[in-house]
């Protein structure tokens, strides 16, 4: 009987410590350079308006907490218009093993989601140089750039 009342308790404490470290998925939607820094637009999972970061100086930090996505248009009216652009947009940056990249896409088709580029530039000295580019999301999926559109955060 002590040993199942001991048993229910650990379990108890893994279900805790599994629960407080759950991670949520968050993918990149949009991102805007101003400066020096990065504005990053990440959508997560269940929820209807997209967190903003900045990366600045090598560091991701959350930028504002809004409650609308209205008012994340009106700081960042380029991401309504990325949407059914055919030109190439930037979505996402990643920094990895010393290198710094941006993560582009380009739909090729407005109305297609389908038909989208993804291209990773390599960033050095502010010059860019293309390192890889995918036909489609599905063909970023294996590769360690997708951890600049598909992040893993903790609650």
């Amino acid at each position: 009987m002590k040993t199942k009342l001991f048993l229910t308790f650990i379990a108890g404490l893994f279900s805790l410590n599994s629960f407080a470290q759950k991670s949520t998925q968050e993918m990149a939607v949009y991102a805007e350079k101003k400066g020096n820094d990065y504005y990053l637009i990440r959508l997560a999972e269940g929820v209807e308006v997209p967190k903003v970061y900045v990366y600045s100086n090598g560091l991701i930090k959350p930028y504002k907490n809004y409650t609308e996505l209205k008012e994340i248009v009106m700081d960042f009216p380029g991401m309504m218009t990325s949407n059914n652009s055919t030109k190439e947009e930037l979505v996402s940056v990643m920094k990895k093993d010393n290198h710094f990249y941006e993560i582009t896409s380009q739909r090729k088709d407005p109305k297609n989601f389908e038909k989208t580029t993804i291209t990773v530039y390599e960033v050095v000295n502010n010059q860019k140089r293309i390192v890889e580019e995918y036909g489609s999301l599905i063909e970023l999926m294996p590769t360690p750039y997708k951890d600049a559109i598909f992040i893993d955060t903790k609650k």
